[in-house]
């Protein structure tokens, strides 16, 4: 399990969206899990436990397997869709076909990837575990 920690920035019912704290020894949140806002600022909608308000210094605890499966389908998709499309214009002898054919297997998949990596950060939501009293850096 991955931790967080960040400041909430809006309580939304049992939905809060936290701003993480980026420091040196943080991981990128290129999974879809999180949201990248103004300045590099990374927000994600994590579960409101119902004692957080606005303003509060939280831990939130990220799921790994959500994190793995996002990056696969977020990454590993379009990798697959670009090879499948170098595969099928092999065979075909017409230059724009082979554009045309190549671009829309590339773009059918990597849509596809992009969606269910994002789908799959909404489904697994991050939680709130922690209450810190410390300041913002």
């Amino acid at each position: 399990m991955l931790e967080e920690r960040g400041r909430v920035v809006d309580v939304k019912g049992e939905i809060v969206i936290v701003e993480l704290e980026k420091g040196n020894n943080t991981r990128c949140g290129s999974c879809g899990i999180c949201s990248k806002g103004q300045n590099g600022r990374f927000f994600l909608e994590a579960i409101n436990n119902g004692m957080v308000k606005t303003g509060d210094i939280v831990v939130i605890r990220i799921d790994d397997s959500a994190v793995l499966k996002g990056v696969l389908f977020i990454y590993g998709l379009p990798l697959a869709g670009f090879i499948a499309g170098l595969i099928l214009v092999h065979y075909i002898q017409a230059l724009y076909l082979k554009v045309v054919i190549f671009l829309s297997v590339f773009t059918a998949i990597w849509y596809y990837g992009l969606k269910k990596g994002q789908e799959i950060g909404k489904q697994k939501k991050p939680e709130i575990i922690d209450i810190k009293e410390s300041k913002w850096n």
